[in-house]
């Protein structure tokens, strides 16, 4: 029986919902013809447990043939459904670049991740960090859009399609964003790989309204452009 109540619970999630209202006329079928086809009794075959001696039909707890089709209906529905979401679940987590993209620069992010208090909780307010090259020259700046600028002026703004949770537990998940506008240099990039985070997670516990906290944090940035 609690493998019946588990699946039922798993086919009315909303995760599921749209496979069980592409099966509801299947399941309905079933369900009527199971309930208007009697199953046939052989003669003789009583269940002297459901009588008691005064006469009084006691309940059985035994799952009629019915209660059975019907939980392996809703068991099958449940397995194809969970294992949909499986799949779904892993494609989000993926921060992969999609095909025909090429590496246009690679930047370290070098700074803090800014939080403010957000009912009585801690919030990211902004990015605040230096890009630097391989050598450790600043060549750029990061700051809140999420943007990130060159020197020259050239720009990208972006917004994350993708998170994955980062090996060091301290650290900022790795990110694929998408280009959201940019201009100069940057006005190519159409996608920003955040990894290789360090430090950068908000803060644990309550905190006071007005409060702001800076975690310093670094990272690597990854900006790809259409091509080969």
């Amino acid at each position: 029986m609690l493998w019946f109540q588990e699946a039922s619970r798993v086919l009315l999630s909303n995760a599921c919902w749209p496979l069980v209202t592409d099966g509801v006329t299947m399941f309905l079928d079933v369900l009527l013809d199971m309930l208007f086809r009697p199953v046939p009794q052989p003669l003789g075959n009583i269940n002297p447990s459901r009588y008691i001696r005064n006469g009084r039909k006691t309940s059985d707890k035994t799952l009629s043939p019915y209660a059975k089709r019907l939980g392996m209906v809703a068991l099958v529905l449940a397995l194809v459904c969970m294992a949909r979401d499986s799949v779904a679940q892993t494609a989000k987590e993926s921060i992969d670049v999609p095909p025909h993209f090429r590496l246009l620069l690679r930047a370290i992010g070098s700074g803090d991740q800014v939080y403010g208090c957000v009912d009585g909780r801690w919030a990211l307010t902004a990015p605040d960090a230096k890009l630097l090259n391989q050598d450790g020259s600043v060549i750029g700046r990061h700051f809140a859009g999420p943007t990130w600028q060159l020197n020259d002026g050239s720009w990208v703004k972006g917004r994350a399609v993708a998170k994955q949770v980062a090996p060091d537990a301290t650290a900022v998940p790795w990110l694929l964003l998408e280009s959201v506008g940019g201009a100069g240099r940057f006005g190519t990039v159409r996608f920003i790989q955040r990894t290789g985070t360090h430090g950068g997670n908000a803060l644990d516990g309550s905190c006071s309204e007005s409060a702001m906290r800076r975690v310093p944090y670094t990272a690597t940035y990854s900006f790809y452009e259409a091509g080969e």
